[in-house]
């Protein structure tokens, strides 16, 4: 194969191809990167007016359509919305921007729901009948739209950041959660998906003081770690753990919505939206004597001890013995709804959407899909688009909401039409594993873990 480049995508992309000199020794495709912060510019991703405005007249405009607040942001107030549409019987929950700088999942929910709300297509019908689809675009309101020094602010400078803004106080829990609570920023806030707690109806000072890790007395930081035989759910595969490490505090009213909302949907299926630091596919296509690819889009899949023990797969040292809390036929569901994703980026033929790439799994136990899924045995998955906001700027963003429309529709697809039970659920480890990549540009230097 000839070295390529590829023609950025719009929203309707098209056409991918072109030749990168040979002189140009960055990762192609995907560059060029940004030089510096002042290449970035935030006015291509919708705000929170903007975000409200746009779920607002796709409400007004189809009556398919049910729009409700179900809470506001910890510092800005600004609203947290939910969509619903559908009324089949199979029930499917979303979120997106849980981190502030990964807004691609925000843009591709609104074009997503603008086919939903108004497209006559045979593909559509299917899904609104067969479907119940619970949408929350914006997690995190206070991240999306960090404007000026404290990030509350009309005026000044808009940028946006991974967490949310909030103050711990004391009298919110024993201690902080270290693996939460981003006390070194100058605004302090929360990484929210580390929020959620796997202990249904969890309330801060209910636990003995004995859970706590303390990791720092000076400013009351901590781990939260919970006995397993105090977690009022069922063990479904095994019981591989004496405790659940890092459990969170469900201390935001972020998280708590999110909670309530996904209760209240009951889902068998449960998505989430990030983005990932810039990875390249580990190794070149055949033939492909230039750069390596960089991947376009990595996807995880919650698993227990079932799929952790699968021989000859490739593991990331920390999947432990993963989620045993969800049953084998979640994990099952939930390897298939990843493994879906490369079978219709195939579609497009050898080209930039289907540089398609494994997240590698380990449990978060106070991220969205490990402490919520097993309260109503859903499968699940996340997508992560490669680079954050801060790295590209708006240049990237119709690539990435083009192949997050692509995933999530053939998603809703195929549970619709029942054929996502014909994925071969372990062509999912059949996935590489993408490595880091160094951004020449920015002094932070190579891609990290993000979920």
């Amino acid at each position: 194969m000839h070295r390529r480049r590829f023609i950025e995508l719009g929203l309707a992309a098209s056409a991918l191809a072109g030749t990168v000199s040979a002189r140009d020794d960055r990762y192609r495709p995907g560059g060029p990167w940004a030089p510096n912060e002042r290449a970035v510019n935030y006015s291509g991703y919708l705000d929170n007016d903007q975000l409200g405005e746009r779920l607002r007249r796709i409400d007004e405009r189809s009556d398919r359509v049910d729009l409700e607040r179900i809470g506001e942001s910890a510092g800005r107030g600004d609203p947290i919305w939910e969509v619903t549409v559908g009324d089949g019987d199979e029930r499917v929950h979303i979120i997106n921007q849980i981190h502030g700088d990964e807004p691609t999942g925000a843009e591709a929910m609104v074009e997503i729901l603008q086919r939903l709300a108004t497209g006559s297509a045979a593909e559509i019908d299917r899904i609104l009948d067969e479907l119940t689809i619970t949408i929350v675009p914006r997690v995190n309101p206070d991240g999306a739209n960090f404007v000026g020094d404290d990030g509350l602010g009309d005026n000044g400078e808009f940028r946006q950041r991974r967490y949310n803004t909030s103050t711990w106080a004391d009298d919110d829990s024993r201690y902080a959660n270290a693996n939460s609570y981003a006390y070194n920023l100058d605004v302090p806030g929360y990484d929210l998906n580390r929020g959620f707690s796997i202990v249904p109806g969890f309330e801060p000072f209910d636990e003995p003081e004995e859970w706590w890790t303390v990791v720092d007395e000076e400013a009351n930081l901590g781990y939260l770690d919970v006995p397993v035989d105090q977690v009022p759910l069922d063990l479904k595969d095994g019981d591989p753990y004496d405790e659940l490490w890092s459990a969170g505090l469900n201390l935001n009213p972020e998280t708590r919505a999110v909670t309530e909302s996904f209760l209240a949907a009951d889902p068998d299926w449960a998505l989430t939206h990030h983005h990932q630091g810039p990875t390249a596919v580990p190794e070149a296509p055949d033939g492909n004597s230039g750069p390596q690819w960089q991947s376009i889009m990595s996807v995880m899949a919650p698993y227990g001890p079932t799929y952790a023990n699968l021989e000859g797969v490739d593991y990331a040292p920390y999947v432990a013995e993963g989620n045993p809390f969800m049953s084998v036929d979640a994990q099952t569901r939930s390897l298939q709804l990843a493994g879906l994703v490369p079978e219709r980026m195939d579609q497009f033929g050898r080209g930039r959407l289907d540089t398609i790439t494994r997240y590698a799994y380990g449990p978060l136990w106070g991220s969205y899909l490990d402490a919520l899924c097993p309260q109503t045995d859903a499968a699940g998955a996340l997508y992560e688009v490669s680079h954050q906001s801060d790295d590209r700027g708006q240049k990237a963003l119709g690539t990435m909401v083009k192949v997050s429309v692509e995933g999530i529709m053939a998603t809703f697809e195929r549970i619709a039409d029942g054929s996502i039970h014909d994925v071969d659920e372990t062509t999912y480890f059949d996935l590489p594993i993408p490595e880091g990549i160094d951004n020449p540009h920015d002094e932070r230097g190579s891609s990290s873990r993000r979920r």
